[in-house]
């Protein structure tokens, strides 16, 4: 990734970003046909997610590279490295020697030197030679270490992706400078392996430190690009254009040549037996040696070539299982966030069905206890949606004004009018007392029995948040902070907001309300469609309270007037005296003030 990619993923990226993928489509689509377009060997045509995998793939390659720089390290220390090294004093000897010498016979030294052999062309810089190859040895060793500092150092985290350029700038530089030597010192080993050795030099000595390519991940556009420089550098430019002349040609001349005939004397006597039983003489002629000469000296040659393609088809095919794994994993993250958020919304729905049904403190009760083991994405949803509710939770309360609410001819006008007239007209007249409810945060709406309305103000839990929601929603809350006060307002509110209305008989609604103040005790019945009850004698004074009233009226008990009926009082109050209760006897209540209540 040094001048394709850099060219690719920056100067034309602008150009190449063709969409804008998301994975969080939903459904059958985002395991099928959501799947992101791509370019032949440049990537994604997003290309925000062609960098997201190319972090994804640094990960998972980690292995593959930090092997593939063991791997180089070892080659070129073991190849090349080595055997420079071990002829270093002879080399230096001959540095030394030049460097005596006169000019004169500093030209006839190069001059018996062999064409193509370093000596002849630079015979006074070995030493310089011997610091460059130690210089990409360490190269080497230093692009090691840094990879592995990159991997475990949390500082170089969002740089790991500089992996991809680094590794084939050091594998460029490495190709660049072995391509020099290979030019200048080609027939070095030609008493070995013959004017043609070049072939065994290259492929033993120069390219055997560039088969670490074979497992390494990089990009197939990285491995094309390093494998052109490759080809182009061994096997084009310095075969072609070489002191020496065409390397090519070299291998044709001597398969050209006349193969001297010097068997003769070293076949053995018992070969004659051949000649007896009519078998072929060996060996054999000319052209079949010449042929076998050719093969021998062109099969190296081939098989790098053959190596050539296979790392780059090689590259390809793991490429695609890279981008497939990538792909699937973002399919699998993006059901997993949607599988997250559905859960999510589930819950707060549950909790809000919960904030609903049940005053705050009570609600949260419940819902800790549902929350104590913590929620999974493989537990199912409909195992949370069951309410568990455990043990009720039963609080006292001191001084709680309970309202009750009653339709006035409720039950003559439900004999004669449609039962779905009866419920049209409760839901209407409901939820004005429901939004008058929500006007002041002491309010708890406890249920509903039939036309009966009840509202308890003061509750514990209830009234610890009115202060708190004064301040962060004060449109929401009274200014009054007496539970028995805000009652009141409620009980002449409704009074008022029931009298807007008229029922399905044509007649106009008109309705009771009774206040109570006392004790009572909350606690949540049953399991199946829990309910948040009030027990106490208060409820059932309150519920008296609006028995024995007046239509149109508000009846308050005598414990409520002491509370609502001061000095700063906003309330008149038309005293009633002693009114026959069931179950309680004679008891002194107060009624609103007709002119009040309008």
């Amino acid at each position: 990734m040094v001048f394709l990619d850099v060219l690719v993923n920056y100067g034309c990226r602008r150009w190449l970003h063709k969409e804008d993928h998301s994975f969080d489509e939903g459904g059958d689509k985002t395991r099928s046909s959501s799947r992101p377009s791509q370019y032949p060997l440049l990537g994604f045509k997003d290309r925000h997610l062609e960098d997201e995998y190319l972090e994804h793939l640094v990960v998972a390659s980690r292995a593959r590279i930090i092997l593939a720089y063991v791997t180089v390290i070892l080659l070129y220390a073991s190849g090349r490295f080595i055997f420079t090294w071990m002829n270093y004093e002879v080399v230096l000897w001959l540095e030394q020697l030049y460097g005596i010498l006169s000019d004169e016979q500093k030209e006839d030294f190069k001059e018996d030197q062999p064409v193509g052999t370093f000596a002849k062309y630079f015979p006074n810089s070995w030493s310089t030679l011997y610091a460059f190859d130690c210089l990409v040895l360490v190269m080497f060793i230093l692009g090691l270490v840094a990879v592995v500092c990159m991997y475990q150092m949390k500082r170089f985290e969002k740089y790991r992706t500089w992996i991809f350029y680094i590794t084939p700038a050091m594998y460029l530089l490495y190709m660049v400078y072995a391509g020099f030597r290979f030019a200048y010192n080609n027939q070095s080993y030609n008493t070995w392996f013959g004017p043609a050795g070049w072939v065994f030099v290259l492929i033993f000595f120069f390219a055997s430190p560039l088969a670490s390519l074979f497992f390494i991940s990089l990009p197939p556009l990285v491995m094309f690009e390093l494998m052109i420089v490759f080809v182009l550098v061994f096997l084009v430019i310095v075969p072609l254009c070489n002191p020496k002349g065409n390397l090519w040609n070299l291998i044709g001349e001597i398969t050209t040549e006349p193969i001297q005939d010097n068997t003769a004397s070293a076949v053995p006597a018992y070969f004659s037996a051949a000649d007896e039983a009519g078998f072929p003489s060996p060996p054999p002629d000319e052209e079949s040696l010449r042929k076998i000469y050719t093969i021998g000296m062109t099969v190296p040659i081939t098989l790098l070539c053959v190596l050539v393609v296979c790392v780059l088809v090689v590259s390809v095919i793991v490429d695609i299982t890279n981008r497939q794994s990538f792909i699937n994993k973002k399919i699998i993250e993006a059901l997993t966030k949607q599988r997250e958020k559905t859960l999510l919304q589930q819950k707060e729905d549950h909790e809000n069905l919960i904030h609903s049904i049940f005053p705050p403190a009570v609600a949260k009760s419940l819902i800790r206890r549902q929350t104590q083991q913590p929620l999974t994405v493989s537990q199912p949803v409909q195992d949370y949606g069951c309410m568990s509710l455990g043990k009720s939770v039963a609080q006292m309360h001191q001084e709680v004004t309970i309202v009750f609410t009653d339709i006035v001819g409720f039950t003559p006008m439900s004999q004669t009018v449609e039962p779905q007239q009866v419920m049209e007209f409760l839901h209407k007249l409901f939820v004005r007392f429901d939004e008058l409810v929500g006007r002041d945060s002491l309010l708890w709406k406890v249920e509903t029995i039939g036309d009966a309305f009840m509202v308890a103000s003061g509750l514990e839990g209830v009234r610890a948040q009115s202060r708190a929601s004064a301040i962060s929603n004060p449109s929401r809350i009274s200014f009054s902070l007496c539970p028995a006060t805000a009652a009141v307002l409620f009980g002449k509110s409704a009074l008022a907001a029931a009298r807007t209305l008229t029922m399905p008989n044509s007649m106009q609604c008109q309705i009771r309300a009774g206040v109570h103040t006392g004790d009572v005790c909350s606690g949540v019945v049953g399991t199946r469609m829990p309910r948040y009850c009030l027990f106490g004698d208060t409820v059932n004074t309150a519920s008296r309270m609006e028995s024995s009233g007046v239509p149109g009226r508000m009846q308050i008990s005598e414990a409520t007037h002491a509370l609502v009926c001061g000095d700063d009082s906003d309330f008149c109050w038309d005293e009633r005296g002693f009114v026959e209760v069931k179950g309680k006897g004679k008891l002194k209540t107060y009624l609103l003030r007709e002119s009040e209540a309008d």
